[in-house]
């Protein structure tokens, strides 16, 4: 019964029956205000963290100028970045106490604004912006102390409609005791674990959430079969013609997504060639080389996009919309779009894009899978 619910399951991704039309996010352009101006000479050094290691050494006048300079912002930003963190947790005081927390860990201003951004999506969402025109307004006093200390180690009902429900404590379960293979498959191809997670959840927030009875029937029930509460097969949602691409580009030094000679040979086959073999990596139980073919497809566009002069390795609502639409859309360009499949959840409308993001900046996993500071 169990390989009956696995392999229906793994059917559902690979002949696409949860397929849905992309469009392009009606966020898109906010995602990209956090790159703006020092803000993203910051992320050239940090994976998604901004710390003191960024200031340059002080050698005369004009680099302690800037440096007063990049303090004040500094100051001002958190002042900002405290408002908006109050108004949150009127609404949800968990998800301000989860970034109040990073926050106080990190001293990473960039990065507390994406995970205020994600959540200030979801407030105006039923509020309005006007709930955060004060914090808009600029010159803004704020007690950094007493607004951590309101909410620091609150609880409360996520301000993430996809983490609310019972589908997400399944994906979370199998995500977390993945966790090994996920980070070997990351250091191979070179990216950052956290990325691949991020594309991986949604993938199955999509299936889970597009057919809520093939998630009552063939899903929900493994959670009570241990280790078989798994989302077993097809976990990244590669397709095969995907996975028989990302081989190819891997041989092909021509390739703009070739990564080099030390990958060249990471996907070869030990017995023959593709076809059922190709066919058995894909259903596998332990999920490495699901987690793999993803990370490598991701680097491989990842790759594209730094050798034609633009880095989204930091933009995870870039590296997301690429993973579901695919390498026919990677056009690397200054301006690109977050978008992708569209995805219902609970009422509220995501795109595969919009929806990595979201995760990735949420804080969710955090022990398993932390934000990484070079």
């Amino acid at each position: 019964m169990v390989g009956f619910v696995l392999v229906v399951g793994f059917f559902a991704v690979r002949w696409h029956w949860t397929d849905v039309q992309g469009s392009i996010d009606a966020n898109s352009e906010r995602f990209s205000q956090a790159l703006l101006g020092k803000e993203a000479q910051a992320q050239s050094k940090v994976l998604g963290v901004e710390n003191e290691k960024n200031y340059t050494d002080v050698n005369s006048l004009d680099d302690l100028d800037f440096q007063i300079k990049q303090l004040s912002e500094k100051k001002a930003l958190k002042a900002k970045n405290y408002c908006m963190i109050d108004v949150i947790g009127q609404y949800s005081p968990g998800t301000a106490s989860k970034i109040i927390k990073i926050y106080q860990q990190t001293d990473a201003d960039i990065l507390a604004s994406k995970m205020i951004l994600a959540a200030r999506i979801r407030v105006e969402e039923k509020n309005g912006n006007s709930v955060f025109a004060k914090c808009d307004a600029g010159n803004i006093q704020t007690d950094d102390d007493l607004i951590g200390k309101k909410y620091l180690g609150a609880e409360s009902k996520t301000i993430f409609p996809w983490m609310d429900n019972e589908q997400w404590n399944t994906i979370r379960q199998a995500i977390v005791k993945d966790k090994d293979v996920i980070e070997k498959a990351s250091l191979i191809a070179g990216i950052e674990p956290r990325l691949l997670v991020s594309c991986a959840i949604v993938e199955q927030v999509r299936l889970f959430n597009s057919d809520r009875e093939l998630f009552k029937k063939f899903f929900e029930p493994l959670k009570i079969l241990g280790n078989a509460n798994k989302i077993s097969l097809g976990i990244m949602g590669i397709k095969e013609n995907t996975a028989i691409k990302t081989e190819g580009h891997l041989k092909d030094s021509n390739s703009p997504y070739y990564l080099g000679a030390n990958l060249q040979n990471v996907l070869d086959f030990e017995n023959g060639s593709g076809g059922n073999n190709r066919y058995d990596r894909l259903t596998e139980n332990t999920h490495y080389y699901s987690y793999l073919y993803g990370a490598i497809y991701l680097k491989q566009m990842m790759t594209q996009w730094e050798k034609a002069g633009y880095d989204i390795k930091y933009r995870p609502e870039i590296a997301g919309t690429l993973f579901n639409v695919g390498f026919p859309q990677s056009k690397p360009n200054p301006n690109p779009k977050v978008g992708g499949s569209n995805i219902d959840v609970e009422g509220i409308k995501y795109t595969f894009g919009s929806l990595a993001y979201e995760f990735y900046y949420s804080g969710e996993l955090i022990d398993a899978f932390p934000y990484v500071v070079n």
